[in-house]
């Protein structure tokens, strides 16, 4: 119990004269060693809330609950059988992204988990694989990392899925980024962008995209039709976060 008592007072002494800091906005955390995002930050946070519509996954409200479909998708159905998101676009989250895709800042990482691991996967865990949605050669040199690879990673870490090369899928053209775009012309830039190098017995099996931001499906969207035009069952899609429609008109 003695030894005890003093790792925890070495522990908690270590946080106060070397504290780690918030993923997301840097602040200080003293003594709360176990937390990756300050209170600020996780206020800041808010996780898609039920009802949400059972293929795109965004959130309902009046008389979309009842049908449990949105405009869109009852209008113009996507390719996939439908796509979840963990949290609503943000401030913190914006932050955390911006850092891991333009920075190569792989610290905020535990940060992502932490977010994550309130997640409930089980719409997911019939998958057989999970692919991350590439990036074009050339901006992946650039980046130096794949932020979606680490995402699939994060969410599929305890679960028996198996995670395939990014490459699988190559993003053929190395398009105008979408965020620049609206709905349209965000089509159109990835009209077929993608294209299957490798299928890796993709046949008859249920695939799982892996992105970081969903806000219109644009990019989920093309990518499904490939891996169900290559012979994919059906395309189930999981992002951190999505960006509500009324914030982008797209």
């Amino acid at each position: 119990m003695v030894f005890l008592r003093l790792a925890d007072l070495t522990r908690h002494g270590t946080d106060i004269l070397f504290p780690h800091c918030c993923a997301a906005c840097g602040k200080k955390l003293f003594g709360i060693s176990e937390r990756k995002i300050c209170e600020n930050c996780s206020g800041d946070i808010t996780f898609l809330q039920h009802p949400v519509c059972r293929i795109c996954g965004m959130e309902l409200v009046g008389d979309k609950v009842r049908e449990n479909l949105c405009g869109e998708c009852l209008g113009n159905p996507p390719p996939f059988l439908l796509a979840r998101s963990v949290v609503r676009y943000s401030t913190p989250v914006q932050k955390l992204l911006y850092g891991l895709k333009y920075g190569k800042d792989t610290s905020v990482l535990p940060g992502i988990a932490e977010i994550i691991s309130h997640f409930d996967m089980a719409l997911f865990d019939q998958c057989d694989y999970v692919l991350p949605v590439p990036l074009h050669p050339g901006r992946l040199r650039q980046r130096g990392l794949n932020q979606s690879v680490l995402l699939a990673k994060i969410f599929f870490q305890e679960r028996a899925q198996t995670i395939l090369n990014a490459n699988s899928l190559l993003r053929t053209r190395n398009t105008v980024p979408q965020t620049t775009l609206d709905g349209g012309m965000r089509r159109k830039n990835l009209k077929g962008a993608f294209a299957m190098v490798n299928k890796v017995g993709i046949g008859e099996k249920i695939v799982c995209l892996v992105d970081d931001v969903y806000t219109t499906g644009t990019t989920v969207t093309e990518c499904s039709r490939v891996l169900l035009y290559h012979g994919a069952r059906e395309v189930r899609v999981l992002t951190l976060t999505r960006v509500k429609m009324a914030q982008c008109s797209s």
